[in-house]
Order: structure tokens, then C-alpha cells, then sequence
């Protein structure tokens, strides 16, 4: 089945004027890798490619960051921060590419299964490694470990707050939070012990939860309980690649999006790892997505497609919300001012 297209509103300027930032969704196939831009300086979420077909992803990944930096000459290869919010392959693959061609200056990520690559290029390249785990996050709580990005921005711009509100979560004995009963067995995956990030620029609000899943998303909420007004964003970076599990109901009501986005793979692949293989993006969650309020309406319903299960050829469904992914358009840049308007292209 070829890639549905559609037009989105266009701006095809890269340069970052002094008060907004752009959000770049990397088209890396079955994967994550999302740039943040700002006038000064880089944040990159994941680093990942496509299992079993990595190639695609890294040519796709490598030629995307040559045009960037070829545009953006002043940021001399740099990577501020590198966060990566799981151990798992197609959050990670790529770091040795982009270790050896870009300097990076902080890695954060949780030792929740750390891989050899990540501690490898850390070691090699002599990059700080910072590991988030619960136990910090409780002595933080509610207002979570931020990420000094003051010096990403020219002075007198608004200054971008991010703040990371998860990271590995460790029970070895049931405990019951906020009438909530957790056992250890879901958080033996990685994908519950994703780093949560909450980047807040003006009245501009974004909101990255990795790979998280139903019980990491219940544990999130238990111990935010008294605040889960830090959860409620304008923009969703839709969890877990746009999975059954990765999103609920429950937790978007919470955040009350108005725009949602979701990095998943091409439908013409069929190995292993692929979009196929695991259907994302379910249509369950499309239609979640599609029929929550918060979400802002299109001017025009748009035809795309969505998988039914995994390993099942994709359904065409229409979508009357503001609801992307780079499985139907390849990259997809965002730009952000502090004003708390977006202009997806």
C-alpha cells in the first residue's frame, strides 16, 4: 500500500526567530527521533531506528541532520542534550551515528537495561551521562528534575522549561499508591520505565512520554495524583508509536491536547519491527485520538490509514482532528512561539 499524502500548512523557512522553536519529527521509519531547535542550541528525544531494517532509518536520520546543520552552520554540529527515554532499539539504534558525527554534550537516560551503545559512545566521546530513576523523582516531587536550557535561547527570548517527571521504576514487592495496587511484573519492560518529558515555552506547552504503557501511565498518575495540572498540554507526542497500550483514555483527558502526533512506521514494510508487525498505528487509539474533545478540529477531514491488529493489512479511516504522524507524511516540522500558536508543516 503506497503512503497516503496529504497538505499541511507550509513554512519552509528552518531559521528560529528569537521568540519560538521548532520540533522536528524525524521520519525514521518504526521509530523515534524528535530535534528540538531553538535559537541557541539542540534537544534531541531518542535516537532510533527501524529493527531488522535499519538502513532506511539511518539514511533517513543522517541526511535529515546534514541539511539541518548545513542551515543551522552557527550550532556547529551540537547536540545540548541527548535524552533517551528507553533502553529499547528503536529509541537507541542510532547514537553511534550520531555520536561520531555530532558532538554531544549530556546524555539523560535511566540504567533500566542500559545498552552497551549508549554506554560506549558515552565512554568514547566523552559525554556526561545522567540516569533518572524514581527515587529521584520522589525526593523532586511535584516539580520534577529540570533541564537547564536558558543559555539555548538568545537573550530576552522566553525561556524554554523542561522538566522530566519519570524514569526507572524499581518495586520488587506490590505497593499500593493512591489506592492503586503495583506489582513488579509490567515494570520488568522498559517501555514503563520511560523518561516522561514536559517542555513549557511561554503558554506554549509539550508533552513526551516515550514508550509508556497502560500501568506505567497509572503509576504516573498515582504519584502525581495532587498534580496532574502538570500533565495538561497543548501538544502530545502520542505514546509508544501510536500503540493500544500506549495510550488511554483515562491519561488524554488529563492532558486535554489540542494537537496529537505520532512517529510510526512505513505500511509497505513487512519484517519484523515494522509498523505491520506490531500495527501501529492502531486504529483504536486513531479513533481515541480522533474523538477527543480537547483535540482541535480540521478545516477538512483527511483519509489515512491505521491498522486494525498487528500483522493485518492497514484500514483507510477519516480523521476530523488535528492528528499527524510520520507513517502518512514523512517528517513533520512544528513550529512553536510562546504565544501558545503552532504551525505543523
Amino acid at each position: 500500500m503506497k503512503q497516503i499524502l496529504f497538505t499541511i500548512l507550509l513554512v519552509f523557512s528552518f531559521s528560529v526567530q528569537a521568540d519560538d522553536f521548532k520540533a522536528h519529527f524525524i521520519n525514521v521509519g518504526q521509530a523515534d527521533a524528535t530535534l528540538l531547535e531553538f535559537s541557541k542550541g539542540v534537544v534531541l528525544i531518542d535516537v532510533g531506528g527501524e529493527l531488522h531494517n535499519i538502513k532506511p532509518s539511518r539514511d533517513s536520520f543522517n541526511n535529515y541532520l546534514s541539511k539541518f546543520y548545513e542551515r543551522r552552520t552557527d550550532l556547529k554540529k551540537t547536540i545540548d542534550v541527548l535524552i533517551i527515554t528507553h533502553n529499547h532499539y528503536d529509541h537507541i539504534s542510532l547514537i553511534t551515528d550520531l555520536s561520531k558525527n555530532y558532538i554531544i554534550k549530556r546524555i539523560i537516560t535511566t540504567k533500566f537495561k542500559l545498552t552497551k551503545e549508549v554506554e560506549k559512545a558515552a565512554k568514547n566521546e566523552q559525554i556526561k551521562l545522567e540516569f533518572i530513576d524514581y527515587k529521584l523523582m520522589d525526593s523532586l516531587m511535584p516539580k520534577g528534575y529540570e533541564v537547564t536550557l536558558s543559555g539555548l535561547v538568545n537573550a530576552g527570548s522566553t525561556i524554554p522549561k523542561l522538566v522530566l517527571y519519570s524514569g526507572e521504576v524499581l518495586i520488587k514487592t506490590p505497593q499500593t499508591i493512591n489506592n492503586t495496587k503495583f506489582t513488579a511484573s509490567p515494570f520488568k519492560d522498559p517501555n514503563n520505565n520511560s523518561i516522561v518529558s514536559k517542555l513549557s515555552y511561554g503558554k506554549s506547552s509539550l508533552l513526551f512520554t516515550g514508550d509508556l504503557e497502560v500501568e506505567g501511565m497509572e503509576y504516573l498518575s498515582a504519584k502525581y495524583h495532587n498534580n496532574l495540572s502538570l500533565f495538561d498540554v497543548d501538544f502530545y507526542h502520542v505514546g509508544h508509536h501510536g500503540a493500544e497500550n500506549g495510550t488511554t483514555k483515562e491519561f488524554l483527558d488529563i492532558m486535554s491536547p489540542k494537537i496529537a502526533l505520532i512517529s510510526a512506521g512505513d505500511s509497505t514494510h513487512r519484517n519484523g519491527g515494522s509498523a505491520w508487525d506490531h500495527g501501529h498505528p492502531r486504529k483504536l487509539i486513531v479513533d481515541l485520538l480522533n474523538n477527543q474533545p480537547s483535540i482541535t478540529k480540521r478545516n477538512q477531514t483527511v483519509r489515512v490509514h491505521a491498522y486494525p491488529e498487528e500483522e493485518m493489512n492497514p484500514e483507510i479511516i477519516e480523521i476530523k482532528k488535528e492528528i499527524y504522524c510520520t507513517c502518512w507524511t514523512g517528517s513533520i516540522v512544528m513550529s512553536v512561539d510562546s504565544n501558545g500558536k503552532y504551525i505543523i508543516q
